[in-house]
């Protein structure tokens, strides 16, 4: 055991050394609130014949990859790629039946979805090192962003899928047609650029990298109804 003890550190400590960055997995949640809203449902020729009503929701969750270096002098590169994603609930009010009491409101599950790209500048602020074994700092950084998001469900959206036989939208009595939703999502997608800080503390035992870190977004409407966001996360990879 004490050689094969041995042999392994004689075999990382050369990495360790002469580390140059890290790669690895990363995970989140962001803190926000997405507020209830209402938007009206209306037929061509009718007029308002309902609403939808989004119920609102709390919170994403994130997971990713990250890629850091830290041989430019003075600062690091990190780069970062997430997907962040939660579900709400929206339900759809039949105003005629829910006059006359015959009728409930349906309500459906939906995805908020958010692909996240975040390229940070970033300084040691402190370090703290145990020669060859293992070493710790705290940086705080700042840098640029870019999204991409799904929309809240809306009735331009509805009438992207739910279609009669020849295709064209029938909120009365079409059905749901999958793939026009999916060229609707790709079509009318949110994209948004911004900027973000970030501070967190590194600890890496040999060739191993744990990092803890707060991020704040600025990126208008990413998510619904909001200018920014923050997030807590963790992340566990190897030293290159």
């Amino acid at each position: 055991m004490k050689k094969f003890l041995i042999g392994i550190t004689l075999y990382v400590l050369p990495i360790s050394v002469f580390a140059i960055g890290g790669l690895g997995l990363s995970v989140g949640q962001a803190t926000f609130t997405v507020d209830a809203s209402s938007s009206d449902l209306t037929i061509e020729g009718i007029g308002k014949v309902g609403q939808i009503d989004h119920h609102g929701f709390e919170n994403g969750f994130s997971i990713g990859g990250y890629l850091y270096l830290d041989i430019i002098p003075v600062v690091d590169l990190d780069i970062e790629v997430n997907g962040m994603a939660n579900v709400y609930d929206f339900s759809f009010y039949n105003d005629a039946m829910m006059d006359l009491g015959v009728a409930k409101p349906d309500t459906f599950g939906f995805a908020y979805v958010a692909a996240n790209t975040y390229i940070t500048i970033q300084k040691p602020v402190f370090k703290l090192g145990i020669p060859f074994l293992a070493k710790a700092k705290l940086y705080a950084g700042a840098g640029f962003n870019q999204h991409v998001a799904t929309p809240l469900i809306d009735q331009e959206m509805m009438e992207s899928f739910v279609l009669d036989a020849e295709g064209n939208a029938d909120l009365q009595n079409g059905e749901f047609d999958s793939a026009a939703l999916e060229t609707w999502m790709e079509d009318n997608a949110i994209e948004a650029t911004g900027l973000h800080f970030q501070a967190g503390l590194q600890f890496r035992l040999l060739t191993f990298d744990l990092f803890a870190y707060y991020r704040y977004t600025i990126a208008k409407d990413i998510v619904p109804g909001n200018n920014g966001f923050g997030s807590v996360n963790l992340r566990l990879g190897l030293g290159i």
